[in-house]
């Protein structure tokens, strides 16, 4: 068994294991298109018997955290051929993965779990949920006047690009798209029908893709940046009751649509979706742009974290007052030292924290992290409150 990083040469043999593993098959043109895209991933494999075994890639993302763009490497493709499962080839692929994103300044790193308890073992958690709704026709919103126009068509990518960067950014966990992201990923995969909502300045403030087929409106994504844009859009969406039966579509967690229709008892279902892990603490925490504070605060943070020993140990966290962080670790002497500003947690609690998943009161009370209540309390203070949404998939 031999873990190393794989080439072009070995593309045919990783798509056969993806074509396996997730029960599908590529067209052709598909696997010319993910020949390109494969060569601007990290994929790493183990080779045995003379063929790849198991493999991952990384794809090199960058994601909004508080409004900042950082660094992200993105797990995806995951797959062992069945005849070397359970040998450990996987946590030894992941723990691989982590060593390369670490070297390459991935400071942070998403996937979709097959299952969720599996990649907790290796220090990913839960980071977002989304809501899924499905309506009929006679839930739908009722259709109001606006004073903006809807736009029907192939809008340019750039007006696309603009209302999407400025929703995104509102939130912790969406992808900052690049071109090609756009065009190999967000157009095929969301609807080839689009409209945008221009207001009375003609300026898009929102826009959904989606398609109509079986009398049914499937909403790919749909973005608004303020309620004008909300009406709007629903109502063009409305226009179309004598052609449809049902929309459907996601949202993010918070979404209050059900609460601002005549009747809230519609279909609707939290979602779990992507998981999330710190690879660096210190990349990270460097980065993080922490709530101003009304004078410095020092924390610190024993961390736990088996697969990536760079994180273990306790490190000084010094947060100024205009919010920027400095940190580092604390040498073996001083981790004794009963500092009354310590917590005490892993790296899965951590990353559910600086996402904004979750709060630290909330895991200190259900033993998720352990500390004073004034490090606790400092901590909360800290971390500033934005929710998490991710409307992509990979």
């Amino acid at each position: 068994m031999e873990l190393r990083k794989l080439t072009a040469g070995d593309y045919e043999a990783c798509m056969a294991l993806s074509e396996y593993a997730f029960q599908f098959t590529m067209t052709e043109d598909q696997l010319e298109r993910r020949r390109e895209e494969f060569s601007k991933h990290n994929v790493l494999g183990v080779y045995a018997d003379g063929q790849v075994g198991a493999k991952l890639q990384i794809i090199p993302f960058q994601t909004y955290i508080h409004g900042r763009s950082f660094e992200m490497g993105g797990i995806a493709g995951v797959a062992t051929w069945p005849e070397y499962r359970r040998k450990g080839w996987v946590a030894g692929l992941l723990k691989y993965a982590l060593e390369e994103m670490n070297r390459n300044k991935q400071s942070i790193s998403f996937l979709h779990p097959f299952a969720f308890s599996f990649y907790r073992k290796y220090g990913w958690e839960t980071y977002v949920e989304y809501k899924k709704y499905k309506l009929s026709t006679s839930e739908l919103p009722a259709k109001k006047q606006t004073p903006g126009t809807i736009k029907r068509g192939n809008p340019e990518l750039a007006v696309l690009k603009q209302v999407y960067e400025t929703y995104a950014a509102r939130y912790n966990g969406s992808l900052n798209r690049d071109g090609a992201w756009w065009e190999n990923s967000v157009y095929i995969k969301k609807g080839s029908k689009r409209a945008v909502y221009y207001d009375e300045a003609d300026v898009p403030q929102g826009y959904v893709f989606y398609e109509v087929k079986d009398s049914k409106f499937t909403i790919g994504e749909m973005i608004h940046l303020n309620e004008e844009a909300r009406q709007g859009l629903w109502t063009f969406i409305a226009n179309h009751d004598s052609m449809i039966n049902e929309v459907t579509l996601q949202a993010p967690a918070s979404d209050m649509l059900a609460f601002q229709l005549d009747n809230p008892r519609i279909q609707q279902e939290v979602v779990p979706y992507f998981m999330a892990r710190i690879v660096s603490v210190e990349q990270f925490i460097s980065q993080y742009p922490f709530a101003s504070q009304d004078s410095p605060v020092q924390i610190w943070l024993e961390v736990e974290d088996a697969y990536a020993p760079w994180n273990e140990g306790v490190w000084e966290l010094n947060v100024a007052m205009n919010g920027t962080a400095s940190i580092w670790k604390k040498a073996e002497s001083e981790r004794e030292d009963q500092h009354d500003q310590r917590i005490r947690l892993n790296i899965q609690s951590l990353t559910a924290v600086l996402m904004g998943y979750r709060r630290p009161a909330e895991m200190a009370q259900i033993g998720r992290m352990e500390g004073s209540a004034t490090a606790i309390q400092a901590l909360e203070k800290a971390i500033p409150h934005r929710e998490t949404y991710l409307l992509d998939f990979f």
